[in-house]
């Protein structure tokens, strides 16, 4: 267990200076793409934003309750854009479908590790994680709420089982690339697409049993609306370890049918260095 820490922290800080040198290096370039990411991560939130400050609440929630919400999403994002998204980590069903996992399989660090550390970009992809707890800290003040150091906790916490849920969901529908590798090569994108489109739409305002559907089979709420009012203490019509049981059922589902995949992958290998290969 030491060794295995010492080593993600090590290939941790190999992610990290080599997206220094990026920055060092093209500074002009990683500039704009740091803000391309953010515009983009600010568009999925700010029509939900401004639909607030318009009606003064929905679904249940206030304005500065949503914009609350809305700062745990951006926070959301910017783990997943620091964590996940470079080499396609997060979406797992691109490095599937084009044979990539081959390069993986040589490497002597185990698969687990090279998918925990291979996307991290704390330079170039912090920005959005930044503006979030802005975004948080704002909303405090506006809501008068005294965060503690066990509040923090507890963010940190659901921020961790949103992670999980979202690239759980995304893994269990990627198991598809090992057996359809080139009409599943992008079904990782639209599987994080759903949850990343929808994910500051506050649900309290629709049918019951859709919030079920929308919290558990696809679980959109999972990502900010559930957490979030966790955090603000808003009564909600669900137990408060459906988090956690949603996260852990999402995370072993995806478990068995990546390794169950592997196995496939094993015997029947990848199309993509055969003569019939779509990307060789």
């Amino acid at each position: 267990m030491v060794a295995n820490m010492k080593r993600i922290f090590a290939l941790y800080g190999i992610s990290a200076k080599l997206d220094l040198l990026w920055f060092l290096r093209d500074t002009k370039n990683c500039v704009l793409n740091i803000m391309a990411d953010l515009v983009s991560s600010l568009s999925t939130i700010l029509a939900m934003f401004l639909l607030s400050q318009r009606f003064d609440s929905i679904g249940g929630m206030s304005s500065d309750h949503i914009l609350f919400m809305l700062g745990f999403a951006c926070l959301l994002d910017g783990l997943n854009l620091m964590f996940f998204t470079m080499n396609n980590v997060g979406y797992i069903s691109r490095i599937i479908g084009r044979g990539q996992l081959d390069h993986k399989l040589i490497q002597p660090n185990p698969i687990w590790m090279q998918l925990l550390t291979d996307g991290f970009i704390p330079f170039s992809g912090s920005s959005t994680f930044l503006c979030g707890i802005g975004l948080i800290a704002f909303s405090s003040i506006k809501l008068n709420l005294n965060l503690n150091i066990l509040d923090i906790g507890f963010l940190i916490f659901y921020l961790i089982c949103s992670v999980i849920i979202i690239f759980s969901f995304s893994y269990i529908f990627s198991c598809i690339a090992f057996y359809a590798p080139v009409a599943g090569e992008e079904v990782s994108t639209a599987a994080v697409g759903l949850l990343d489109n929808l994910k500051g739409f506050p649900l309290g305002g629709i049918p019951y049993q859709l919030q079920i559907i929308f919290t558990t089979i696809l679980p959109i709420g999972m990502t900010a609306w559930y957490p979030a009012n966790l955090l603000l203490g808003n009564k909600l019509n669900f137990t408060n370890y459906l988090l956690i049981i949603v996260t852990l059922s999402l995370l072993l589902i995806a478990t068995i049918l990546f390794r169950k995949g592997l196995k496939h992958y094993a015997t029947k290998g990848s199309i993509r260095y055969a003569d019939r290969g779509h990307r060789r």
